[in-house]
């Protein structure tokens, strides 16, 4: 059986990262709505494509022990991770995050919800610009998988790396 969180360690503070709810899939939607993300991408890949929104990406994907996720703060999140997160840990939640995640799931489910967001602001039936690829039919068989043996060769025991709490 898989693991269905991870915690992590970062400037003396746990965060815990577990798959994602609804609220934050509308959040991360918005996040990247203008990156096209492709079918079999990596996780070096994926924080190369969010760049300097890796922070706020995070702030989304992790929740500090405690704290209820509505109850966040993710520009003080994001702050914090900008400070104090080291790539290594970074690396590890994006690995989280696709373990929890499986992209493709993922991917159709943001592709999805961005056209009916679309259409609804445009009022539109045929004129959204998303790719072919992005939620094709051919792609709602897969499971994920291919993400996860190319995931970095970092280690997971239930507890991440980065700047960990005092020990």
């Amino acid at each position: 059986m898989e693991k269905k969180e991870f915690e992590y360690g970062i400037n003396d503070k746990l965060y815990i990262q577990r798959p994602l709810v609804l609220g934050q899939i509308s959040q991360i939607s918005k996040l990247v709505r203008d990156i096209e993300i492709p079918e079999n991408i990596s996780s070096h890949d994926f924080i190369n494509l969010l760049g300097d929104r890796l922070p706020d990406a995070l702030a989304i994907a992790l929740s500090p022990v405690g704290v209820r996720i509505k109850d966040k703060n993710l520009d003080e999140l994001a702050e914090e991770f900008r400070e104090h997160m080291d790539i290594e840990t970074a690396v590890e939640v994006v690995d989280g995050f696709f373990s929890l995640n499986p992209i493709v799931s993922a991917v159709e489910k943001l592709a999805g919800m961005m056209t009916t967001v679309k259409k609804a602001m445009t009022g539109s039936r045929g004129s959204l610009s998303s790719s072919p690829g992005e939620t094709s039919q051919s792609e709602t068989g897969s499971s994920g998988r291919t993400l996860q043996k190319s995931a970095s060769p970092t280690s997971r025991k239930g507890h991440a790396g980065g700047s960990s709490a005092k020990g």
